[in-house]
C-alpha cells in the first residue's frame, strides 16, 4: 500500500470515529435540552397546581421553583462544557474531512458556531423565567397563604 492510500485510510477512519462522536455529542446536547427543560418546567410549576401542598408548606413552597433555578443555572454550566468538548469534536471532524475534500467542499474552521451561541442563548432564558418564577411565587402566591 502506497503511503499516499494509506494516508487516506487513516484519515477515512478518524472521520468515521469523529463522525461517531459528533452524532453521539450532538443527539446528547438535544435529549439534556428536552429533559431538563421538562424537569424545569414541571418543577417550576408546583406550586401552581398544587395549591393545596402551597397552603400546607407555606413558604417552604418556594423550594420547587428555587430547585427549577438551581437545575437551570446547573444545566448552563454542565451544557457549556459539552458545547466546547461538541465543538473540538466537530473541528476535528471538519479537519479530518478537508484532507478529503476537494477545495470548494472544504469548510471554513475559522467559522463560529452559531448552535452553540443558540444553546446557551436558550437556556440563558429558562434560567431568568424560573428566576422569575421564584420571583412570582414570593411575590403572588405567599401573601394569599
Amino acid at each position: 500500500m502506497a503511503a499516499k492510500e494509506k494516508d487516506t485510510s487513516n484519515t477515512l477512519q478518524q472521520c468515521q470515529y469523529l463522525w461517531e462522536e459528533y452524532k453521539y455529542r450532538h443527539d446528547l446536547i438535544w435529549q439534556r435540552i428536552f429533559r431538563f427543560t421538562t424537569a424545569v418546567v414541571l418543577i417550576s410549576i408546583i406550586p401552581y397546581v398544587q395549591k393545596d401542598l402551597a397552603r400546607q408548606l407555606n413558604i417552604g413552597i418556594l423550594i420547587a421553583p428555587l430547585l427549577a433555578t438551581l437545575l437551570a443555572w446547573f444545566v448552563w454550566m454542565v451544557m457549556r462544557n459539552e458545547l466546547k468538548l461538541f465543538g473540538k469534536i466537530k473541528t476535528a471532524y471538519w479537519r479530518q474531512q478537508n484532507k478529503l475534500l476537494d477545495d470548494d467542499l472544504k469548510h471554513d474552521l475559522d467559522e463560529k458556531s452559531v448552535f452553540a451561541s443558540l444553546v446557551l442563548w436558550y437556556l440563558g432564558i429558562l434560567l431568568v423565567l424560573s428566576f422569575a418564577n421564584v420571583l412570582t411565587a414570593w411575590f403572588i402566591w405567599l401573601p394569599k397563604l
